[in-house]
């Protein structure tokens, strides 16, 4: 069965605004059993929406379009999709009562632009909202082409709020999927390796990748279908176990057998499962013992403490950050004097680095402070450690401090990410170790 997604909204091709729906949307589908064929973004243009649908319908037997269902002027899809299925609108009394209840418990005067909501294609079944805004399904004629006449799609429109795209979906798109892929379902799991690479991941579950081989040719063998997948990315190593099932639950639970084994080969390299960062992880080891931690940066320009506060709630355990990149820095923002940096400035050495976390975290008072230094491309001072050199500390808890140091091969934006990725994986094993 395949599926085309069409998302709408001229912020999305400006590059304003990320299409988090259809990332999110694709590996949906992929777990239904179905799989993705195209994906387009079109401005607020009723036309081009109408073209777009008529492209995709071409070459798909689901369209799933999202935004341009609001209230406004320039929310226009549901005149698009009318339009390419050849039908008109039609205001539905339920939505029109749907939209009533939502003004009243705003307490506030229903503007008359907002029963455009209201109106949806004549035929369309609709997806009960979410929140203001209704979405629906319909079957229309594909693109007219001979050689597929009298062949239809069916069309899946959603709000483009993201809660309410992903509710909608779970609860109507995908089962339907689902069942049009004759009950076939595709999950893929994730495990979160840092601090290792391919090589040595791959030689850790070679036991597990030859069996898997040999189960792929054996259509009676209960691990049949079950398939297993590196990706490496800028600060991590992903093992992607894939598998089927009459379900989504059933393919999930093969997928985490194998998932569990994997993770017990690899050890503590694993960071995370599924869709929890690194960083979550890190937030939830630092909430469980009740630590604070701050930063010193100099390689990394930020990026660990811009990690460290992605999670919801930061402020529970970061205190703050500075970004050292000059030698004056560390000694008006983190009051140290320059003899223990040797008279050098912020050289990439390991000592440079205990420093920086000692002083961030008696500046902060802290429990933990994180220090990174070393030589991204363009930075190399004669004399010096060679680029990609990547070096961090942590002070605390207590007395303790630990540092560590790697060689990255990349260009600046590269080293920098890993690196920052290195301190974090560091940092999450110390949590690790020091206790419950």
């Amino acid at each position: 069965m395949r599926v085309a997604m069409c998302s709408v909204g001229s912020e999305l091709v400006a590059g304003e605004i990320i299409d988090t729906n259809a990332a999110w949307m694709a590996r949906r589908v992929m777990e239904s059993g179905c799989r993705v064929v195209a994906e387009l973004l079109v401005g607020d243009d009723h036309d081009a929406i109408v073209d777009a649908l008529r492209w995709l319908a071409d070459r798909a037997d689901v369209l799933i379009v999202s935004g341009g269902l609001g209230p406004t002027s320039d929310d226009l899809t549901r005149y698009a999709i009318a339009d390419f299925a050849g039908v008109g609108l039609e205001r539905r009394k339920e939505l029109v009562a749907h939209l009533e209840d939502v003004y009243r418990r705003l307490d506030r005067p229903m503007p008359s632009g907002a029963l455009r909501q209201a109106d949806v294609p004549i035929g369309a079944r609709i997806h009960e909202p979410l929140g203001s805004a209704a979405g629906f399904v319909l079957d229309a004629p594909s693109a007219e082409r001979a050689e597929r006449a009298g062949r239809r799609v069916t069309v899946h429109a959603l709000p483009g709020v993201p809660w309410e795209y992903k509710g909608t979906a779970e609860r109507d798109v995908l089962p339907d999927l689902v069942e049009r892929a004759g009950g076939q379902a595709r999950v893929t799991r994730t495990l979160h390796v840092a601090g290792a690479g391919e090589s040595w991941i791959g030689e850790a579950l070679t036991e597990i990748t030859d069996r898997l081989e040999a189960a792929s040719a054996k259509p009676s063998d209960p691990e049949h279908g079950i398939e297993l997948g590196f990706l490496a990315k800028a600060g991590e190593v992903q093992v992607r176990v894939t598998a089927t099932g009459p379900t989504p639950l059933d393919a999930r639970k093969r997928a985490t057998a194998v998932v569990e084994e994997a993770a017990g080969s690899l050890g503590d390299a694993v960071t995370s499962v599924d869709e929890r960062r690194l960083e979550d992880e890190i937030a939830h080891l630092l909430r469980a013992r009740g630590w604070t931690i701050a930063t010193a940066e100099s390689c990394t320009a930020g990026r660990v403490s811009a990690a460290l506060s992605s999670a919801p709630g930061a402020a529970d355990y970061l205190r703050g950050g500075v970004v050292v990149y000059a030698a004056e820095t560390a000694v008006t923002e983190l009051g140290l004097d320059l003899g223990p940096l040797g008279g050098r400035g912020l050289v990439a050495e390991e000592e440079v680095a205990v420093a920086l976390a000692r002083g961030a975290r008696e500046r902060f008072g802290v429990d933990l402070a994180v220090a990174t230094v070393g030589v991204a491309p363009g930075d190399v001072a004669p004399g010096g450690p060679p680029e990609g050199t990547a070096i961090w500390a942590i002070a605390g808890p207590g007395d303790e401090i630990h540092a560590d140091e790697t060689y990255i091969n990349g260009d600046r934006d590269l080293v920098q990410t890993r690196a920052a990725a290195f301190a974090l994986e560091s940092l999450r094993r110390r949590l690790l170790s020091s206790g419950p």
